[in-house]
């Protein structure tokens, strides 16, 4: 079903976690708190957690409603985490995400993310990578989600 208000922050947090999931670009089940051994990053919200390596971790920053009540603006940190040396594999994940997901590469708007109309999504920061004391790189990324509540894709 699809929702006729505003998502609420747990609402967008778990419709970005499905999508992403749908895609085949991560793994998010909202029933287990334990992921077997995966290659794909399994997403989180809040903390960071020590385990797995490979994850990906989103937190809302901000809900703007002062353009448009119906239409808000939700500023999303993703931050993408990979095991190992290689910086390229941080970049790779956070890459491969901005292409399946940024409104811009794709000129289009009004899709569906497992209920939540959005209007658009676009990077607005492309964070640098950096070393974590684990030896695992990392790279925070924003968007700006623009959700449209009853709109008809």
């Amino acid at each position: 079903m699809t929702l006729v208000r505003a998502p609420d922050t747990v609402e967008l947090l778990e419709a970005l976690a499905q999508h992403l999931t749908n895609l085949g670009l991560a793994r998010w089940d909202p029933n287990l708190t334990n992921y077997p051994t995966g290659a794909l990053p399994v997403v989180f919200f809040g903390q960071l957690r020590d385990k797995p390596d490979n994850a990906i971790f989103i937190n809302v920053y901000n809900d703007d409603r002062s353009k448009d009540e119906a239409t808000p603006d939700y500023y999303v940190q993703i931050r993408f985490r990979a095991a190992g040396l290689d910086v390229r594999a941080v970049e790779r994940m956070a890459d491969t995400v901005f292409r399946a997901i940024d409104d811009t590469l794709h000129e289009r708007s009004n899709t569906v993310w497992a209920g939540v109309n959005i209007l658009s999504c676009r990077r607005h920061i492309r964070g640098p990578a950096a070393l974590e004391a684990s030896n695992r790189y990392t790279r925070p990324d924003s968007y700006t989600i623009t959700t449209n509540p009853g709109a008809t894709p």
